[in-house]
């Protein structure tokens, strides 16, 4: 939906919340700088980004997703090459490539004919990854929320105090 014509409705929804109610909204997307900052950061009290995930996660991923789907499958399977393929993809891009091949017939499969890491090759091909360009507009746009200058502030702090700890680690010696 379009970040702007969902704003009339949530704050309609919101206003009929009283103080004592526990109401958790979460929203996500993956385009948020549509969507008006001043609206979008009355209505969400957090704004957290979500990286894309690294080889190591991405490794961890199709793991588990395809043993959750058939045990003997991780096995045999070059889940590396998988995760160093699919650099730039989404976990959600991950999980739907999985769905996509491990089929109901792909399943019965198995026995006679193993998975290999090239099945999922083609149906990744088809969805759009999240290009580098993207994921830094996204930062800039993130590091202007007020959240988003907090965690800035948070780690200039961090790098000052790194600093000072390292010069007086120097002057020790």
């Amino acid at each position: 939906m379009d970040p702007k014509r969902i704003k009339k409705d949530l704050t309609k929804a919101l206003r009929l919340l009283s103080p004592g109610d526990r109401v958790m909204l979460i929203g996500t997307t993956d385009r948020p700088q549509l969507a008006e900052m001043k609206g979008l950061c009355r209505t969400y009290e957090r704004i957290l980004l979500m990286p894309r995930p690294d080889y190591a996660s991405r490794y961890v991923l199709w793991k588990h997703m395809l043993e959750a789907q058939v045990s003997q499958a991780a096995q045999s399977l070059d889940i590396s090459a998988l995760a160093k393929v699919s650099d730039g993809y989404t976990p959600g891009h991950i999980v739907q490539a999985i769905q996509s091949v491990l089929t109901e017939r792909r399943l019965l499969q198995l026995s006679k004919r193993p998975l290999v890491a090239s099945e999922f090759l083609g149906h990744l091909a088809k969805l759009e990854p999240v290009y580098r360009e993207e994921e830094e507009a996204l930062k800039d746009w993130y590091f202007k929320t007020p959240m988003g200058k907090k965690m800035m502030k948070l780690s200039k702090d961090q790098d000052a105090e790194e600093a000072k700890l390292a010069k007086e680690k120097k002057k020790r010696k």
